[in-house]
């Protein structure tokens, strides 16, 4: 559906237009009164406009504003229907308003842009950018050309709506390359001038998203409460819209924010909604996405003292299993794995039980390790080789190898990735476990019984360089009070 927001003077011209095409006025109203319709029109002053596009409904390209006549209103209007080819067949080739709706046809369906085509639509510092960043076009700008294109086009923008409007797809960009810090700064900054709703509500959704990703444990209190109260305003503002599918996508990432928080019951009611939502708009990709969470959501309840929850957890990731397949979403895929990994290393069973559980979670771990390697994910992969390690420290004794020493080497390279400059909390944890470890290491002699403890008070030193957590450091304290026990013994 449409809305054609006019004038009294021009409605009945307009309701002609409609009516002159069959069964078009069962797609299309026609209103003098203000609407909240996503999809909008508007024909005033004898010049038809169609208002800038802040819920990605369609590409970002901004059509120019056009004489009011029944041909470019019916063109407008199949175009926002998206029949774009009806919309053709009532513009002639040598007008403006056709190269800018073949333009925007061609980057919403991937078609080349021409040279020709380029040159009629590049006078617009907007839609240049739009072209560069989403179009099929042969001769498109370097990344650094592409971000100075969007600063000229904020800059010189007419009114602060076309500045905000640019500023969002840059913030797109930016976030795209994981420029967040950038991409946060510029939304700060925009959401300082007086916008539109629609308009602040899309950059609060960016600032959002670019702030947590760059979340980092331990998470800072802070942060965490200023982007769940931007999720809690964004989804509130598309629920009053009945914009269910964008708010159960924020309600995704809103789950995960109160989970940090350890506020479980939140991030319980805000995942089920979500859940609800996608079953309503039989959107099974989404489903699967809002169910991961669930699962995830189940297996921190579990490790905060509720084990019941273990198998229920198992249960709701291998459902999310029949939607991310190996072959169709091999990083979701690897993704459940490792955390079906942890829940079988950690989930309270019989020793009658016990091996089945753990050949379980060695097949797991190698499915989430065969995904994310080294090469091309190293920091994943070096969590799930810490990870696995920890998990070998507690696997019933294997008769061909050592778990001891096939830990030892996971932890080796878990710490190869996890460097001191670049990770100095995950590499303090690794160091922790693998001091763990060494204390259930066999030694040959007393040479090598001492040699094991100089490793280990090494290890214990550089954690106290790395970190000032508490409950790190109390690890490190009490594992050096073992250390001078059993140097005095030695």
């Amino acid at each position: 559906m449409i809305t054609i927001l006019t004038t009294t003077n021009h409605k009945n011209e307009a309701e002609k237009a409609i009516k002159s095409v069959d069964r078009l006025e069962e797609l299309v109203s026609i209103s003098t009164e203000n609407t909240n319709d996503l999809n909008l029109l508007i024909v005033e002053d004898n010049c038809i406009t169609k208002p800038l596009d802040w819920f990605d409904m369609q590409p970002p390209f901004i059509l120019p504003k056009v004489e009011f006549t029944q041909n470019n209103l019916l063109a407008f209007v199949f175009y926002a229907l998206g029949n774009h080819q009806k919309a053709f067949e009532y513009l002639t080739e040598d007008t403006k308003v056709y190269n800018n709706i073949l333009a925007a046809t061609n980057i919403q369906f991937g078609y080349e842009i021409s040279e020709d085509l380029y040159q009629n639509i590049s006078n617009s510092k907007h839609n240049l950018c739009v072209v560069h960043q989403y179009g099929n076009y042969e001769n498109r700008f370097q990344l650094s050309e592409l971000m100075q294109a969007y600063e000229d086009a904020i800059h010189s923008a007419e009114d602060i709506e076309l500045k905000a409007f640019s500023a969002k797809h840059y913030i797109n960009l930016l976030i795209d390359i994981q420029q967040y810090d950038k991409a946060e700064s510029l939304a700060k900054s925009m959401l300082e001038n007086s916008l539109l709703d629609e308009a602040g509500n899309a950059l609060k959704v960016q600032l959002a998203t670019a702030m947590m990703q760059q979340l980092k444990v331990p998470f800072n209190t802070e942060a965490l409460n200023q982007i769940s109260s931007l999720f809690e305003e964004t989804i509130s503002f598309y629920e009053a819209k009945d914009l269910k599918i964008q708010a159960g996508l924020l309600l995704i990432d809103a789950s995960e924010i109160a989970n940090y928080k350890e506020d479980f019951i939140l991030s319980k009611d805000y995942i089920n909604k979500a859940i609800l939502y996608f079953k309503e708009a039989d959107i099974p990709e989404f489903l699967g996405e809002a169910s991961l969470r669930k699962a995830t959501l189940l297996y921190t309840w579990s490790k905060n003292g509720q084990p019941q929850y273990y198998k229920a957890a198992i249960n709701a990731y291998q459902d999310t299993l029949k939607v991310f397949k190996r072959d169709t979403h091999p990083d979701k895929f690897a993704e459940i794995h490792h955390n079906m990994a942890l829940i079988y290393s950690e989930i309270p069973v019989s020793p009658e039980e016990k091996p089945m559980w753990t050949a379980f979670c060695a097949s797991s771990f190698k499915e989430a390790l065969a995904y994310f390697t080294r090469e091309q994910f190293p920091y994943e992969y070096a969590m799930i080789s810490h990870n696995y390690a920890t998990a070998l420290i507690n696997f019933p004794e294997a008769k061909l190898h050592s778990n001891f020493d096939k830990a030892n080497g996971l932890f080796n390279e878990a710490l190869s990735v996890r460097t001191a400059e670049n990770f100095p909390f995950e590499r303090a944890s690794t160091l922790i476990n693998q001091v763990e470890l060494y204390w259930l290491l066999n030694n040959e002699n007393s040479e090598d019984e001492i040699e094991k403890i100089n490793q280990m008070k090494s290890k214990l030193d550089e954690v106290k360089q790395l970190t000032t957590d508490t409950s790190m450091l109390e690890k490190v304290a009490f594992h050096e009070e073992k250390i001078e026990s059993l140097k005095s013994v030695l």
